[in-house]
């Protein structure tokens, strides 16, 4: 125990010769204050025992030991007196135990009033003691002489010299001896105030520079003190410095026509035009009067079947259609009459009156838009079960696009869903109502 004991000490009063002032600087100093502490026990346990916190106190030397701006290594030897109150029983002890604590501390340093603090920490036990009813006994043959903790906390500096302190150490290891099934552990909530040792850092006195040489670094007749511009030749006019250009653009402003735009000289400093004000200037610009966009050279979006609709909202560009069919034709309901495609109530089969309608809009799409696409949107009334009717909705769907393929259209120009009874186009407590509600819409697309 000696040679650890020394083995702790001797570093730290190695520090004393380089102590200083300040924060994250090497120092050593000591430190008193008070252990809230307690005995965690688990294992074994008797019936009827308890550990309760009782206040102890402790004192010590502590070191700061900079490995960084804001890390340092603080390493403490310190005396303290641990313990609980423990009731056995009816019994009320007051366990006592002297220990030497060697707590290893990796620190970082929020600010010079603040640092965390957290490590290892070694605790020799020197003394045991249980007191009853005034009566002391020695119980440290009971005990290891030697446990582990992990500590950690806050420190905080009110003063360069004063520094207050709060850690919580939570004991590792079973301070009872191997075999025994009944495990004690420290517990301790630690109360510190501490000093700094070392006198106070004399400010170094740094005396002003010579003056400078008058110089003329850019030769153009302005010494540097009274030039603006010392490293650019320039003019009086400008205290030194060349003409400006404000708007960065090469022309200076004694010859630039828009001096707060930039532009170039083929223009006198000023922009390209955009003669129709639509971002693009005009010497890009292949619609120079007509305001368009970038990605058509200025012009405007084109429109190549003419139907009023661009190119860019047309879901068919090269087929002329109103634009709330989104620019594709609609399907002439002269020609054909979608609401005369229905089913037999609660199933997908199409009614003889449906399929002649189809035959009517299979012969439209093979003969009069063989490049359009449709999508074919199921409906359901209300009569059956919601999740049913969804399904049914979906089947339907199907079993128009089943004969339309049948009758020559290609699968990939039709596509199907489903809406179930959500999209009535009638009222559904009629049978009328009903039956507009079992239909099927189609979306034409291409």
């Amino acid at each position: 125990m000696r040679k650890i004991l020394l083995s702790a000490i001797l570093p730290l009063l190695s520090m004393i010769a380089f102590s200083q002032e300040g924060g994250n600087d090497s120092h050593l100093g000591i430190k008193l204050g008070t252990n809230l502490s307690t005995i965690k026990m688990t294992g074994d346990q008797p019936v009827g025992i308890e550990s309760d916190f009782m206040f102890r106190p402790m004192g010590g030397l502590f070191a700061n030991l900079p490995v960084s701006s804001r890390l340092a290594i603080q390493p403490e030897i310190l005396y303290s007196v641990m313990g609980a109150k423990i009731k056995d029983a009816g019994k009320d002890i007051n366990q006592r135990f002297q220990e030497l604590s060697v707590p290893v501390l990796l620190k970082y340093w929020v600010s010079d009033k603040v640092s965390f603090l957290a490590g290892p920490q070694m605790d020799l036990l020197m003394s045991s003691r249980g007191e009853v009813n005034n009566e002391t006994t020695n119980n440290i043959d009971d005990l290891n002489r030697s446990n582990f903790s992990a500590t950690g906390g806050l420190e905080v500096w009110p003063h360069q010299k004063w520094v207050l302190g709060v850690r919580y150490i939570y004991g590792l290891t079973n301070m009872r001896r191997d075999g025994d099934p009944f495990e004690w552990k420290d517990r301790a909530l630690n109360f510190s105030l501490g000093y700094k040792f070392g006198a106070k850092a004399e400010p170094k006195v740094i005396p002003p520079p010579p003056p400078p040489p008058v110089v003329d670094t850019d030769k153009d007749g302005i010494n540097d003190p009274e030039d603006k511009c010392p490293t650019e030749p320039g003019t009086a006019k400008y205290e030194g410095c060349p003409v400006p250009d404000s708007d960065k653009d090469g022309i200076n402003d004694e010859e630039d026509k828009c001096p707060s735009v930039p532009g170039i000289a083929k223009y006198n400093g000023c922009p390209i035009p955009d003669t129709d004000k639509d971002g693009v200037n005009d010497e890009e610009d292949k619609c120079v009067d007509v305001a368009g966009l970038a990605r058509y050279q200025g012009c405007p979006i084109p429109d190549r079947d003419n139907d009023g609709v661009n190119d860019e909202e047309d879901r068919c560009p090269d087929l002329a259609g109103p634009s709330e069919n989104g620019g594709c034709p609609m399907l002439e309901a002269s020609k054909f009459n979608a609401s005369n495609v229905q089913f037999v109530t609660g199933s997908s089969t199409l009614t003889a009156t449906a399929r002649k309608e189809l035959d009517k809009a299979a012969r439209i799409l093979n003969e009069q838009y063989p490049q359009l696409k449709v999508e074919i949107a199921g409906h359901t009334d209300n009569t059956g079960k919601p999740e049913k009717n969804q399904v049914l909705s979906e089947k339907r769907a199907a079993s128009v696009k089943a004969y339309l393929v049948k009758k020559g259209i290609t699968e990939d120009r039709l596509s199907t869903i489903g809406l179930g009874q959500d999209q009535p186009i009638a009222d559904n407590e009629t049978a009328a109502g009903r039956t507009k509600n079992r239909r099927v819409e189609f979306k034409v697309s291409q």
